[in-house]
């Protein structure tokens, strides 16, 4: 029998949309959850959803005092940190970073989810590997690990994903597989093929569901996309050697209204409901 001990499921705080980080965190336990995934925001960034950032780079002892308390309050843990700054071929954006790996040391995390960049010329992807080793060396200072998301550039695709981590060879560098985005940015792959190839490599997945078409904006509750197979997926990564986090993540579909905080806790509450029928929680 496939079994995976004490799993962490966690959850990306932008399955609450606009209501924010602070609302997830006091909704979390109701949906059977107690790990999250937690936004460090560059000072001023607006998300496409517009939350309110709850920790953002330059925060207070205060304002970290305060998150410190929130969870407490309400018996969650953070099992990583997003700190998606842009592309890290900027030396600004390597600053930034470093910044939130800074404030995610603070708030004890071991795991940050961030961007692998692009580069659009030969000298460009250079230069990207030097600055991804820069952010992998304070990231080890730090004890934590640096994950690249499955974005457009360098990690897109599982190709691009192995050539980056051979190229950057840094043990404190490695991948967030996102299962729907390897579906949304590529053509044509096959999405368990792609994890069995890289999951040496994975230290985090975002368990996201999709209808599996190229480009097509639609990531609803884990179970409604149908292209996804969260068993299977389970599975691979669990025969892998992969030891968590697992971090679920809803989007919603594009065109849709605004749902109320009421639907985004349904969807929530479906989507670890779905992970429990394919076994994530070991029971």
């Amino acid at each position: 029998m496939i079994s995976s001990a004490t799993p962490i499921i966690s959850l990306c705080t932008n399955c609450y949309g606009r209501f924010g980080a602070e609302v997830a965190i006091e909704r979390l336990a109701s949906a059977g959850l107690k790990w999250v995934e937690l936004p460090l925001r560059t000072e001023g960034f607006i998300t496409r959803a517009g939350d309110p950032p709850l920790l953002s780079t330059g925060a207070t002892g205060a304002e970290i005092d305060h998150v410190r308390r929130l969870l407490e309050r309400y018996g969650v843990q953070i099992s990583s940190c997003n700190i998606l700054s842009g592309n890290p071929r900027d030396p600004r954006v390597v600053e930034i970073t470093r910044q939130k790996l800074e404030l995610a040391s603070q708030l004890g995390v071991r795991l940050c989810v961030g961007d692998g960049g692009k580069s659009d010329a030969p000298e460009d992807l250079a230069i990207l590997h030097v600055h991804l080793r820069r952010i992998g060396d304070a990231a080890e200072k730090l004890g934590i690990t640096y994950c690249c998301e499955t974005h457009p550039g360098l990690c897109q695709h599982p190709a691009g994903m192995l050539e980056t981590m051979q190229a950057v060879d840094h043990p404190h560098v490695r991948l967030n597989f996102d299962t729907a985005n390897v579906l949304y940015h590529n053509r044509d792959l096959d999405l368990y093929a792609a994890l069995q190839k890289v999951l040496p490599f994975v230290r985090s997945i975002h368990l996201k569901d999709t209808p599996g078409g190229y480009q097509e904006y639609a990531f609803p509750e884990l179970g409604a996309g149908g292209a996804v197979d969260f068993a299977r997926v389970r599975e691979i990564a669990i025969v892998g050697g992969f030891a968590g986090p697992w971090c679920i993540e809803i989007q919603g579909t594009a065109g849709e209204p605004d749902p109320s905080l009421e639907e985004l806790q349904r969807r929530v509450t479906a989507s670890v409901q779905t992970l429990r029928n394919c076994g994530y929680f070991g029971e």
